[in-house]
């Protein structure tokens, strides 16, 4: 999927649910980034778990 249109999903989204925004995290790999990147998709991850 094209990055503007995951881009326009997202503005969609966050306009129809303004209290309950996406929070967009980028790894430049493809969508097997677990297996290419490991390490920084774990990062990434653990960024997200509540403190």
């Amino acid at each position: 999927m094209p990055i503007a249109l995951q881009d326009r999903f997202i503005a969609d989204a966050d306009a129809l649910t303004p209290g309950n925004r996406f929070d967009v995290r980028s790894l430049d790999v493809s969508h097997a980034a677990v297996l290419v990147r490991p390490g920084e998709a774990a990062a990434l991850l653990s960024e997200l778990l509540p403190k």
